[in-house]
């Protein structure tokens, strides 16, 4: 029974935690950030074959310099920036240049691009929180559709886990989920050539 309480709070604020802040009051975990990025609106060169006007998200517009970013790190192929509503003191995003919907649209060619974000990941997380990275104590993963908020994919970059409040590290951030799976869960799977998710597309559950 525990379980399955547990199992559903985490699908009810994965989908809708504005309303469950207003009770618990403001997070201030993302508070404290050394060396945050300002938030410049820049053109970022695609890499070769990529269309951003094939891009209809709002990551797209970041990717086309249409909305400012605070940029973290940039490869021809990914760019990390700062999350729009940090959860953490260090909350960043890596997505891939290349139009990718979501973990859905992965298959086992795909294993060389979530390995690259997860590197991208740990080096965002060695120049701004090393302690967290030397102890573990961070979250790199994916939410799962319908649980995503941008059609998009992108991994969550969180640290220190520790320090977050507890609605995001245990529920909202909780791995593995119906709603939110580690990298690399992903890589794993991938490597196995099984879909990156074990769940259907079309359920909530």
């Amino acid at each position: 029974m525990r379980r399955m309480r547990l199992n559903f709070l985490g699908a009810a604020m994965a989908g809708g935690l504005a309303g469950f802040q207003l009770y618990i009051g403001p997070d201030n975990s993302n508070n404290g950030e050394e060396k945050a990025p300002q938030k410049v609106a820049s053109y970022h060169d695609p890499p070769p074959g990529v269309d951003y006007a094939d891009n209809p998200s709002v990551f797209g517009r970041i990717l086309r310099g249409e909305l400012a970013s605070a940029d973290y790190a940039e490869t021809p192929t990914l760019l990390a920036f700062r999350d729009r509503t940090p959860r953490a003191s260090l909350h960043a995003l890596i997505i891939p240049k290349a139009y990718v919907r979501d973990v859905y649209s992965l298959g086992p060619g795909d294993v060389g691009l979530v390995e690259d974000m997860r590197a991208m990941a740990l080096d965002v997380i060695r120049e701004h929180h090393e302690e967290a990275l030397e102890t573990g104590d961070y979250t790199l993963c994916f939410h799962v559709p319908p649980y995503n908020s941008v059609d998009h994919l992108h991994m969550h970059v969180l640290a220190p886990r520790s320090e977050m409040n507890f609605v995001f590290r245990d529920i909202k951030y909780r791995c593995p989920t119906r709603w939110c799976t580690l990298e690399t869960d992903v890589i794993r799977r991938l490597k196995d050539g099984l879909p990156a998710v074990p769940y259907n597309k079309s359920s909530w559950f």
